[in-house]
């Protein structure tokens, strides 16, 4: 992962367009066109055309070959015959270029090996950036650079697009134009060789210019790459993505689905759900649940609603007695659907509106509005659009018709409220802000804690496999599958078991699979003899938590079997045994295949009737996990203060025990730490320190049990790393209770250990000017103080290499 160099691509001062001509067929010629179209050249921009036949093209001077040109190119754009190409990659390295865009499409009988491969081996030794092949090329509206060959130019918006598709980038450049959709950036990708979606999640997830983020992903090339950069662009912005071609292979596209939700990005269907998606997310407030409020003028809009709502998990909010009393008096039905009859005054619309957004039982409101010769529809919008504005909850909006409520519908766009052509989409903008809040809520939640499997048990399971590869065996005898799944807390059933199993339980199945871009998934749904006819499977990337799996288990029928006559314990007992399936692909990557089914949940703890599982070696068979999964190597225990302590990664299942060490730190210790005089970490704070990525990110608590035996954390240490692995800014805080003892350099020089083995170039930090502490143990480990440009602050530098 690498956003070394990218501002070339977005932001340069100077375009060479390799391949330039004056003949209308070629690339070249439209490419150098849309250059000079913009403005570019207005902003100080310099555009070179180079191609050896010509010595103008389209008014300025042209050049034979790269090393003729004034400088080295910020950005070189490449229209040449596939053959040329990595020689050209080569000279713009050796002159100091630093990006280039490759038009030229690799030959299709190729796979790729005639030109991908070449042109990466060119562009390396120099660190020159490539976007393509078969580019269609990018475009940075604010600065008036339309790099691409297009047949319009961008609007001026916050949005990014990117898709791998030139077809539909292009097709969709000309819808959004005829609707006003303006973009920060617009990037056909192409192959994705070099730069790809990873790269450019990481490069718009800090770009100023952009409030969300779309996607037109045909296939993912990098799965650990990919999640990573999505789950933190996720984290700032909305990232909206649409999966262009169905993958045929089984519970691919439930894959696909699994990695978008589990990266807290939004999945559409279709491209104008795409667009509409962007109107209901960049507008939406924070909502609490699914409940929704309806408001309509017309019984039957009201029933196209009810239904539309009625298959998706959500539902019509019930209404209070004192919302009740109020729609009374309102002279406004009490039943939703709140319907409204056609010769309603604006007054009762006020009065029924101010209602709707007081009901805490409620946590959206919907408003459908039909035209009526009785009031005209502007009159209404006019008087409630001020009270949806400055209400808390989200209002939608479907002002049906045509120009007798174009009008209204401009009053609701000022006010900022989302607004749509039929009430199914302004339904389904409403479930779209639900499924969007569920992947924020999985990505930012500081799940349960659970039982993890041991290091015996660890070692026992690795022997197992290891043993059974060695003597020629894909398969576990009964015996050893039995020690195998014991190790992780799983029961196999014994005959008595499985004799005395009820047809009353939720037969439930896990099955254990290998998807050849994200790697091992995990799995759930019913099992039994309907397993392989019921369709219901959720699946879920590896390594899972409870609230993760507690998710998956919602997503099917087994949820609702485990509701009609068995425990909470059971329930809980099924999602525990899935985080503990997930385990075990962590842990053991020769496990290629494992079928659970079915599993029964009896009395609070699982078993399973059935296993099958097959092994293969692990190198060259199958992807790594798309997720790293928590570094349990890492951990170590050694002697401080009079007693052990364990050093170790932290988890997501921290979360209460970080809650309590702060607050058992001293009002000036958190000052110094975070710059500001914090009471308390909100959850979504408490999310982002304690579920980290640990490809991203590490940090480092030092923990030991207290009087009651329950681990506390005693000190952290952290670092993000910048996706290139140059430079990792830290922060340090010990328990103010335990100050003076050495904890703090003990966890940065776990820090410093872990840090340089990566090959990372630097540790760095800012802190304030006062805080003399830090300085000193900067020193110690052979840093540097330095000066910073904001007044009262530090930058604290450790070089590692």
């Amino acid at each position: 992962m690498s956003i070394r160099n990218l501002d070339r691509l977005f932001q340069p001062r100077s375009v060479a367009v390799i391949g330039a001509s004056d003949n209308p067929q070629r690339i070249g010629t439209r490419v150098l066109a849309n250059l000079l179209a913009g403005d570019f050249v207005k902003h100080g921009g310099s555009v070179w055309p180079v191609n050896p036949k010509h010595q103008k093209l389209q008014g300025l001077q042209a050049y034979g070959r790269v090393n003729a040109l004034p400088l080295a190119p910020d950005l070189a754009i490449i229209c040449t015959p596939p053959a040329t190409v990595p020689g050209l990659i080569s000279e713009l390295g050796q002159a100091g270029g630093k990006a280039a865009i490759v038009m030229t499409a690799d030959p299709g009988h190729s796979g790729g090996r005639f030109l991908h491969q070449p042109m990466l081996e060119a562009a390396r030794p120099y660190l020159l950036r490539v976007l393509g092949a078969g580019s269609a090329g990018l475009q940075s509206p604010a600065l008036g650079l339309d790099a691409s060959f297009t047949q319009m130019p961008a609007q001026k918006g916050k949005l990014a697009f990117v898709s791998q598709s030139a077809a539909l980038a292009t097709a969709v450049l000309d819808w959004a134009g005829q609707r006003g959709i303006g973009f920060s950036r617009f990037v056909a990708m192409g192959d994705g060789v070099d730069v790809d979606f990873g790269d450019l999640l990481d490069y718009l997830a800090a770009d100023g210019e952009t409030e969300a983020i779309l996607l037109c992903i045909e296939h993912v090339s990098s799965a650990r790459k990919f999640m990573s950069a999505g789950r933190l662009a996720a984290r700032g912005k909305p990232v909206i993505v649409l999966k262009v071609g169905r993958d045929a292979a089984p519970g691919a596209d439930l894959v696909f689905d699994a990695a978008i939700r589990r990266a807290g990005m939004l999945r559409v269907n279709s491209t104008e759900d795409l667009f509409d998606a962007v109107e209901t997310l960049a507008r939406q407030r924070p909502q609490r649940g699914e409940r929704l409020a309806v408001l309509t003028n017309g019984g039957g809009l009201g029933l196209i609603a009810a239904d539309a709502l009625a298959c998706s998990g959500a539902q019509l909010a019930a209404l209070s007695p004192a919302t009740q009393k109020l729609l009374t008096q309102a002279g406004a039905p009490h039943a939703n659907p709140v319907g409204l009859l056609a010769d309603a005054q604006v007054e009762r619309y006020i009065h029924t509106v101010q209602a709707l957004l007081r009901e805490p039982q409620a946590d959206a409101l919907l408003f459908l509005h039909a035209p009526t010769a009785m009031v005209p529809s502007h009159r209404i919008a006019e008087a409630i659009a001020p009270l949806m504005q400055a209400g808390d909850k989200n209002v939608l909006s479907c002002w049906l018709g045509g120009g007798s409520v174009a009008q209204a519908r401009r009053v609701f766009a000022e006010a900022g409220l989302p607004t749509y052509d039929t009430p199914e989409k302004a339904v389904h903008g409403f479930l779209q802000i639900a499924q969007y809040r569920r992947n924020q809520e999985l990505l930012m939640e500081v799940p349960a804690g659970v039982p993890t499997t041991s290091a015996a048990g660890r070692s026992t399971a690795r022997k197992l496999v290891q043993a059974a590869l060695h003597a020629g065996h894909s398969e576990l005898s009964d015996v050893d599958a039995r020690a195998l799944m014991s190790a992780y807390g799983i029961a196999l059933a014994t005959p008595q078991q499985a004799a005395l199993a009820g047809a009353t339980l939720a037969a439930a199945r896990i099955q254990i699979s290998h998807d050849p871009v994200f790697g091992p998934v995990v799995f759930f749904g019913q099992g039994g003899i309907a397993a392989d006819v019921a369709a219901d499977r959720a699946a879920g990337l590896p390594p899972l938590n409870m609230a993760l799996a507690r998710d998956m288990v919602s997503r099917t029928r087994v949820s609702r079997l485990l509701e009609q006559g068995q425990t909470p314990a059971d329930a809980e007992a099924l999602i525990r045994t899935l985080v503990q399936v997930a385990d075990m692909v962590a842990d053991l990557p020769e496990l290629l295949e494992l079928d659970l089914n079915p599993l029964l949940a009896i009395g609070g703890s699982v078993v399973a009737l059935g296993a099958r599982m097959q092994l293969a070696k692990a190198r060259g068979r199958r992807a790594e996990l798309a997720i790293r999964p928590y570094p349990q190597e890492l951990e170590e225990r050694l002697d401080w203060n009079g007693g052990q302590i364990l050093l170790r990664p932290i988890k997501p299942e921290d979360g209460a025990q970080h809650q309590q060490f702060f607050s058992a730190l001293a009002p000036e210790d958190i000052r110094l730490r975070f710059f500001s005089a914090m009471r308390e970490l909100p959850p979504a704070q408490l999310a982002r320190l304690t579920q980290i990525d640990y490809d991203r990110a590490m940090a480092f608590i030092a923990t030991r049990p207290n009087a009651q035996g329950q681990a506390e954390t005693l000190g952290v240490v952290r670092a993000v790393l910048d996706p290139d692995n140059q430079s990792a800014e830290f922060a340090v805080i010990v328990r103010s209770d335990l100050k003076g003892k050495g904890l703090g350099y003990i966890l940065f020089q776990k820090l410093v250990d872990y840090f340089r083995a990566r090959g990372t170039r630097e540790i760095v930090g800012d802190a304030l000017s006062e805080n003399t502490g830090v300085q000193k143990m900067i020193r110690h480990f052979g840093g540097v103080v330095l000066p910073h440009p904001e007044l009262g602050m530090v930058r604290l530098q450790l070089p590692l290499r």
